[in-house]
C-alpha cells in the first residue's frame, strides 16, 4: 500500500463573482486547491483569508506573456459573463491558450443558452443563434476549443437566479412582450450540487445545458416572483411561444437530479427564509 499523501486537485477559476466565489468555496470544502481571479483588492484580500488564493486580474487588461504562478491549476473554469469582458471571444481563447501552455488539462466554461435560437424544445444539438448575445456566446465556445487545452465543456447556463438575485426585482412594475414565452431558469444551488459533481469525472461530453424541469409561462413566474416581495408586477402582452431548454441530459450524465422542479415552490420558499 502507498503511503505517499494524496495530492489534492487544483482549479482556478477566473471571475470569483455570483456563482465563482460559493463553487470556489464548494470545491475547497471537497477538498481542492483553489486559486481564482477578481478585479479588487479588497475583495481579494477577503477571500485569501478564507482560503482561496485570490489573484487581483482585470483579463481588459493587457495579458501577461505567461499564466499566473498564483493560478497553477490542472483545471480552469472561466466563470466570466460577456458583458465584463471586451472582446469576449478572442479574449477568453487568449486566456485559455496561456493556460494551455502552463499545463491545464481540463477547462470548463460557464456558457448560455442564448445560443439556442427558433422555437420549440432545445437540446445541446440545437445551437442556432438569433441574436447578438447568442453569436458572441457561441464564438466564444468555439474559441476555448481551440486554445489548446485537450478537454473542454461547455455548460450553457440558462437564466440565473439564487443568491443575491431576487427575480422578484427583475422586472417589477415594467412592460414586456412575450408573456405566455416559457422560463428558462437555473438556481445557483443546483449549480453547486452539479458543478463540484463534473468535476469529479474525467469523461466529460464537449456541451450540457443547466435548465431546470420546470417552465412557467414569463407571466405567471415573474408576476408571482414580484408579489411576493410586495413589487408592482410586470405587465406582459399575451403572446410568444418561445423556447424550451432542455436540461435532462446533465441529470442523467450525473445522475443526479434538480433540486428545483417548481419554481413557485422555490419563490415561496425564499420568501420564508426572509
Amino acid at each position: 500500500m502507498s503511503t505517499e499523501p494524496r495530492v489534492a486537485p487544483r482549479v482556478a477559476v477566473i471571475g470569483l463573482g455570483w456563482l465563482g466565489e460559493p463553487l470556489a468555496k464548494a470545491l475547497q470544502a471537497l477538498g481542492w486547491r483553489v486559486a481564482g481571479t477578481t478585479t479588487t483588492e479588497a475583495k481579494a484580500e477577503r477571500l485569501r483569508s478564507e482560503g482561496i488564493n485570490a489573484l487581483v486580474w482585470d483579463i481588459n487588461e493587457p495579458l501577461p506573456s505567461a499564466w499566473p504562478v498564483g493560478l497553477a491549476a490542472d483545471t480552469l473554469v472561466l466563470c466570466v459573463p460577456p458583458g465584463k469582458v471586451d472582446d469576449y471571444a478572442e479574449t477568453l481563447e487568449r486566456v485559455a491558450a496561456l493556460a494551455a501552455k502552463a499545463g491545464v488539462s481540463r477547462l470548463l466554461f460557464t456558457s448560455a443558452t442564448s445560443v439556442y435560437g427558433g422555437l420549440g424544445s432545445k437540446t445541446e444539438a440545437d445551437a442556432g443563434p438569433d441574436s447578438a448575445r447568442g453569436e458572441r456566446m457561441l464564438s466564444a465556445e468555439q474559441a476555448v476549443r481551440h486554445s489548446g487545452i485537450p478537454l473542454v465543456l461547455c455548460l450553457r447556463l440558462s437564466g440565473l437566479v439564487g443568491g443575491n438575485r431576487e427575480p422578484g426585482r427583475f422586472l417589477a412594475g415594467r412592460s414586456f412582450e412575450g408573456g405566455n414565452e416559457p422560463v428558462n431558469l437555473v438556481a445557483q444551488e443546483d449549480l453547486l450540487r452539479f458543478i463540484p459533481a463534473i468535476m469529479a469525472r474525467h469523461d466529460w461530453p464537449e456541451v450540457l445545458n443547466a435548465s431546470a424541469p420546470h417552465h412557467p409561462s414569463r407571466r405567471e413566474f415573474y408576476t408571482r416572483a414580484a408579489q411576493l416581495r410586495d413589487l408592482p408586477p410586470p405587465q406582459f402582452d399575451g403572446g410568444g411561444e418561445g423556447k424550451r431548454i432542455d436540461g435532462s441530459a446533465l441529470s442523467r450524465w450525473l445522475n443526479l437530479d434538480y433540486r428545483v422542479t417548481d419554481w413557485f415552490a422555490w419563490l415561496a420558499a425564499r420568501k420564508a427564509q426572509d
